[in-house]
This record gives C-alpha cells, sequence and structure tokens, in this order.
C-alpha cells in the first residue's frame, strides 16, 4: 500500500489528548490520525450522499413553491 505524508497544524490540547489516545492504545500518533481520518472520510461517503439528496430535495420543493409552514410550539 503506497503511504503519503499530510501536514496539520493542531492546537497543544487537541495534540495532548492525541497523545493520551495513542498511550492508553499503544499506538503511534501517526496511527491514531491515520484512523481518525479513515472514519471521518468513510462516515462522510455514507451519509452524505443522504443529505445531498434531502437538500436539492428540499430546494426543488421551494422553488415549485410545495412549502408547508412552521408552527412553533
Amino acid at each position: 500500500m503506497a503511504t503519503h505524508t499530510v501536514s496539520a497544524k493542531i492546537p497543544k490540547k487537541l495534540n495532548d489528548q492525541l497523545g493520551q489516545i495513542a498511550k492508553i492504545e499503544k499506538r503511534t500518533s501517526s496511527n491514531v490520525v491515520r484512523m481518525a481520518i479513515e472514519y471521518y472520510v468513510s462516515a462522510f461517503f455514507e451519509l452524505h450522499p443522504q443529505f445531498r439528496e434531502d437538500i436539492l430535495e428540499s430546494r426543488a420543493s421551494i422553488r415549485d413553491g410545495d412549502v408547508e409552514e412552521y408552527e412553533f410550539g
């Protein structure tokens, strides 16, 4: 598997928390970051298409004037 290096600046607190997780899980910080990115990318591609469809459907309803009034409370 070919790998690539990614650099990011993160706040000290986040870096400290990353180090704590790595120590607890007996992993490298790099491995924890890779796992976090994999999780985010997977969730994005699994969930995002439905959100996109919902947004497009809502926009079409608004364009067509098919909007229900919202009553608060």
